[in-house]
Protein backbone atom coordinates (compact mmCIF):
# COMPACT_ATOMS: atom_id res chain seq x y z
CA UNK A 1 0.00 0.00 0.00
CA UNK A 2 2.77 2.42 0.91
CA UNK A 3 4.57 1.57 -2.36
CA UNK A 4 1.45 2.48 -4.35
CA UNK A 5 1.14 5.86 -2.62
CA UNK A 6 4.83 6.62 -3.18
CA UNK A 7 4.56 5.59 -6.83
CA UNK A 8 1.52 7.84 -7.34
CA UNK A 9 3.30 10.77 -5.68
CA UNK A 10 6.40 10.27 -7.86
CA UNK A 11 4.28 10.12 -11.00
CA UNK A 12 2.35 13.23 -9.91
CA UNK A 13 5.55 15.20 -9.27
CA UNK A 14 7.04 14.04 -12.58
CA UNK A 15 3.92 15.09 -14.49
CA UNK A 16 3.82 18.41 -12.67
CA UNK A 17 7.43 19.16 -13.63
CA UNK A 18 6.84 17.95 -17.18
CA UNK A 19 3.85 20.28 -17.57
CA UNK A 20 6.17 23.31 -17.41
CA UNK A 21 8.21 22.10 -20.36
CA UNK A 22 5.33 21.09 -22.64
CA UNK A 23 4.37 23.71 -25.24
CA UNK A 24 0.90 25.10 -24.54
CA UNK A 25 -1.15 24.76 -27.74
CA UNK A 26 -3.88 27.12 -26.53
CA UNK A 27 -1.30 29.85 -25.97
CA UNK A 28 -0.05 29.41 -29.53
CA UNK A 29 -3.59 29.51 -30.87
CA UNK A 30 -4.38 32.63 -28.87
CA UNK A 31 -1.26 34.30 -30.24
CA UNK A 32 -2.24 33.44 -33.81
CA UNK A 33 -5.77 34.79 -33.34
CA UNK A 34 -4.42 37.99 -31.83
CA UNK A 35 -2.00 38.44 -34.74
CA UNK A 36 -4.81 37.82 -37.24
CA UNK A 37 -6.98 40.39 -35.48
CA UNK A 38 -4.24 43.02 -35.56
CA UNK A 39 -3.56 42.34 -39.25
CA UNK A 40 -7.26 42.60 -40.08
CA UNK A 41 -7.59 45.90 -38.23
CA UNK A 42 -4.54 47.30 -40.05
CA UNK A 43 -5.93 46.21 -43.43
CA UNK A 44 -9.31 47.76 -42.63
CA UNK A 45 -7.69 51.04 -41.61
CA UNK A 46 -5.62 51.15 -44.80
CA UNK A 47 -8.64 50.40 -46.99
CA UNK A 48 -10.71 53.14 -45.33
CA UNK A 49 -7.85 55.56 -45.78
CA UNK A 50 -7.51 54.68 -49.47
CA UNK A 51 -11.27 54.96 -50.02
CA UNK A 52 -11.31 58.40 -48.42
CA UNK A 53 -8.45 59.54 -50.67
CA UNK A 54 -10.22 58.17 -53.77
CA UNK A 55 -13.48 59.87 -52.82
CA UNK A 56 -11.67 63.18 -52.39
CA UNK A 57 -9.96 62.80 -55.77
CA UNK A 58 -13.04 61.69 -57.69
CA UNK A 59 -15.58 64.14 -56.32
CA UNK A 60 -15.10 67.62 -57.77
CA UNK A 61 -14.90 70.36 -55.17
CA UNK A 62 -17.64 72.40 -56.84
CA UNK A 63 -20.02 69.45 -56.65
CA UNK A 64 -19.48 69.26 -52.91
CA UNK A 65 -20.37 72.94 -52.51
CA UNK A 66 -23.48 72.52 -54.70
CA UNK A 67 -24.67 69.59 -52.58
CA UNK A 68 -24.15 71.54 -49.37
CA UNK A 69 -26.01 74.59 -50.64
CA UNK A 70 -28.93 72.47 -51.94
CA UNK A 71 -29.37 70.61 -48.66
CA UNK A 72 -29.25 73.77 -46.55
CA UNK A 73 -32.11 75.44 -48.49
Amino acid sequence: MIYAVIAILIVAVALFILSYFVNDKFEDLESQVEQLSITTMQDTYQMKKKIKILEEELLPEGLDQDMISKTSK
